[in-house]
């Protein structure tokens, strides 16, 4: 991986506890050192899986974040998709890189340094995950990230996984990096109710399908947050209240003990409408800075050119008055 990156050591900080796993007794509140990491820009291999018959191989390797976390995948190339096949084990709880972290994300990023959203992520007992997922892309490579919730549209800079080309990879590897753009750490950042690592720290042992509904309920409250934080409730009013109708329908589900199914259903579609208004707002609040910029761009340009005016108005006039004191001036 060729990158810039910057560590800083912000000092030690409780982090909360991670979400209560299947056969696992919840996790003790532990101090430890937060690396805020500033990834400025990165590249990895992008291989194109040309259609052919049969699968390859890539790997996965732990990048700083994550040095013991690897993987693996099967990549298919079939008439008009390509299909894949991966595994990851060592995939430490997101949380350990800060409270706003619950998930991570598969990414496929084009030579072109496009994005496209794959899977979530989702680490079982034993560290360890696996998924199955098609894109319509043949040309990519593939990262994992830390994201506060599974529905995010650009992948943030926590990027704990990359793909490695093996001896026996089957494709044309681009001569072309696959640079992607990453959003600073932070940007996702807000301060959730404090009550949410107690709540995590006392939750019980609980089965994965009940453990996956729990995840999804958080990372809805999150996406709610962060969509606030954005000032959602300006400028997206009516794609937040949706957002929060689907949450506390989720939260009336699993008060009621309803089949994880239909939680996790209502709590993604929670999740995936925050970050619409999310996203609208941020739309929206850039076009108002925009136009604030050219009102006031215009507005400095009328003041220019009005003492500018003012300026020939007065030079004309001091030319007039000498012209006067000659006997020269005219009625």
């Amino acid at each position: 991986m060729k990158a810039i990156i910057i560590l800083t050591i912000s000092g030690l900080a409780a982090l909360c506890a991670t979400l209560p796993a299947w056969g696992q007794e919840p996790a003790k509140h532990e101090t430890v050192p937060i690396f805020h990491v500033t990834v400025v820009e990165s590249t990895i291999s992008a291989i194109n899986y040309q259609y052919r018959q049969g699968p390859t191989k890539i790997d996965f390797r732990g990048t700083v974040l994550m040095p013991a976390a690897k993987g693996e995948a099967i990549v298919e190339s079939k008439r008009g998709r390509t299909e894949i096949d991966a595994s990851f084990e060592h995939v430490l709880p997101a949380q350990r890189f800060g409270r706003e972290y619950l998930t991570y994300t598969l990414w496929a990023v084009t030579p072109e340094g496009g994005v496209r959203n794959l899977a979530e992520i989702v680490p079982g007992p034993s560290d360890k995950a696996s998924l199955h997922v098609s894109t319509d892309l043949q040309a990519f490579g593939l990262i994992v990230t830390a994201e506060p919730y599974s529905a995010a549209r650009q992948p943030g800079n926590v990027v704990v996984l990359e793909n490695r080309v093996r001896p026996d990879t089957e494709g044309k590897i681009e001569q072309v990096q696959a640079k992607y753009e990453l959003m600073p750490r932070g940007q996702y950042t807000w301060q959730e109710p404090a009550q949410l690592g107690s709540t995590v720290a006392n939750t019980p042992k609980v089965s994965m399908n009940r453990y996956e509904a729990i995840l999804e309920l958080y990372e809805a409250q999150n996406a709610l947050g962060i969509a606030r934080a954005a000032n959602a409730e300006q400028y997206a009013p009516q794609t937040l209240a949706k957002a929060q109708q689907l949450y506390d329908a989720a939260q009336r589900l699993e008060s009621a003990k309803a089949s994880s199914s239909v939680i996790v259903q209502d709590a993604r579609e929670a999740v995936q409408t925050a970050e619409d208004a999310r996203m609208i707002a941020e739309r929206r609040r850039e076009a108002d800075t925009v136009t604030s910029a050219r009102t006031e761009a215009a507005a400095a340009q009328k003041a220019q050119a009005r003492a500018e005016d003012e300026k020939q108005h007065a030079q004309s006039q001091v030319s007039r008055a000498n012209s006067c004191r000659r006997g020269t001036c005219r009625p």
